[in-house]
């Protein structure tokens, strides 16, 4: 094993690199003056170097003192440890727990009565966190670490570094370099663009995520797979997944588990279970009823009222509990009426792709819904545009086709965007923020009383790839 190019940082030993993220690096550390072992995380060299002012660098560092602040407010057995954070030589460093396991993902397609059990952890840990306030953002399989001490399995929570309290997350889906927050193959409807402009994020964004991570861990594979972001986009605005099943060759997944998966991933953020206390129950029965000792995991005195998790309207700050009674979602996943998608190719920097997709919101049974930004249903006389982009980007103009004319926009006019419009054929023309030059244009048809989704991607796939993983 090669010598860490680092030795040593304040009254930490280095004893090797064990990760590195797009903005920081986690090394495995001893802390000298107690022999504890840590995982010790630091910005990246690349990212603290040079110019202070410059965005990354200045995001980096809001970042990480972010996740810090945050985790140092948490102590729960299925969160990750804070220890401290500090500075040396002009390098911020956070400690933590160290953790020898895999990640969740690492389990995936084996029998759901071994599998069960992680999911009843994680599922508590993240209503540990909503009790809190907190919007974690970021679920994947690689923040959700499975620790394995003498037969035992552990789920530890990680990387809160984009995690936010509920008053402060408002509609930030984006870093200020115009990367999506998150991973896209995880990311919610709501993250890539489905809220009205300026509605906040809440808990229930994170209960999609971590039901694409159950779906994955269940059935072995994800509920949607693509190639690009922008069908990751598509795929989690507007389409509806496969029930849930288990691999061949596995035991059959219960009807009650398939309905609980259903729910976690319906596109309206009303529709999903209302608590994480209920998805842990029902967690809880499907185990027992396959024999297993399977026990609700204790709460905290402090954790908020039973089957209780804040609600968006309710923001608050880290500490108070809030009390939401529990509601359930539909039974079953509602349809999707789906029409053509218009594919087209482009060139912006190395590589241009954009997807137009025309399409309806799920159908349910009960009554119109208010959209996302609690205005009434449209008129059917009107439509609406979605405009999402990876990276962000600034929307330059819309324009009606046939008449020319341009379609006001607001200020600032930036994606995800929500645009009421006549129906028609609308040009959308979006262009990356300087000091970036690329731009995106896309003719798309849109009729009365339906939405037009309109996600483009001004970078190279190859510099997109690691937002799928």
């Amino acid at each position: 094993m090669n010598p860490p190019a680092v030795e040593r940082i304040a009254h930490y030993r280095i004893v090797r690199r064990v990760g590195r993220g797009g903005m920081g690096i986690v090394y495995r550390a001893v802390d000298e003056r107690d022999g504890k072992t840590v995982a010790l995380k630091v910005i990246r060299e690349t990212e603290v170097a040079g110019d202070e002012s410059a965005p990354h660098v200045a995001e980096a560092r809001v970042r990480f003192t972010r996740e810090a602040e945050i985790l140092q407010a948490l102590l729960h057995a299925n969160v990750v440890t804070f220890y401290e954070i500090g500075e040396e030589d002009g390098t911020p460093y956070l400690a933590m727990e160290y953790l020898e396991g895999k990640p969740i993902g690492s389990y995936a397609g084996r029998p759901f009565p071994e599998t069960l059990p992680l999911l009843i952890q994680a599922a508590n840990g993240m209503e540990y966190l909503a009790s809190r306030g907190i919007v974690h953002r970021d679920l994947s399989p690689d923040n959700v670490f499975v620790v394995e001490t003498g037969g035992e399995k552990t789920v530890k929570l990680l990387d809160f570094g984009i995690a936010k309290l509920f008053e402060s997350a408002a509609a930030e889906s984006l870093t200020a370099t115009g990367f999506f927050l998150g991973k896209v193959a995880y990311g919610s409807p709501e993250q890539l663009g489905s809220l009205g402009q300026g509605v906040p994020l809440d808990w229930r964004s994170d209960v999609y995520s971590l039901g694409v991570i159950f779906y994955q861990v269940l059935a072995g594979r994800r509920p949607f797979e693509g190639r690009a972001p922008v069908e990751y986009i598509a795929a989690h605005l507007n389409h509806l997944p496969p029930p849930v099943a288990a691999p061949p060759g596995s035991p059959a997944l219960p009807m009650e588990l398939v309905r609980l998966l259903g729910q976690m991933l319906e596109k309206r953020r009303e529709d999903r279970p209302q608590t994480y206390r209920d998805i842990t129950e029902r967690l809880v029965s499907v185990l027992r009823s396959t024999g297993a000792s399977g026990e609700l995991p204790p709460r905290k005195a402090d954790a908020g009222d039973p089957g209780s998790a804040p609600p968006a309207s309710s923001p608050r700050g880290p500490t108070a509990p809030t009390q939401l009674v529990a509601g359930r979602a539909p039974s079953a996943p509602a349809p999707v009426r789906r029409t053509a998608g218009i594919v087209l190719a482009g060139a912006a920097l190395l590589a241009l792709l954009f997807w137009g997709a025309l399409t309806r919101r799920p159908e349910t049974d009960a009554a119109p819904p208010k959209n996302a930004a609690g205005r009434p249903p449209r008129s059917p006389a009107t439509a609406e545009l979605r405009i999402t982009s990876v990276p962000w980007a600034s929307v330059v103009s819309v324009v009606d086709v046939k008449s020319g004319t341009a379609v006001p926009l607001p200020s600032p006019a930036e994606t995800p965007l929500v645009l009421p419009v006549p129906p028609g054929r609308y040009r959308v023309t979006v262009a990356e923020p300087p000091p970036g030059s690329a731009r995106a244009e896309l003719e798309v048809a849109v009729a009365a009383g339906e939405p037009a989704l309109v996600p483009l991607t001004l970078r190279p796939l190859e510099e997109l790839e690691e937002t799928l993983r």
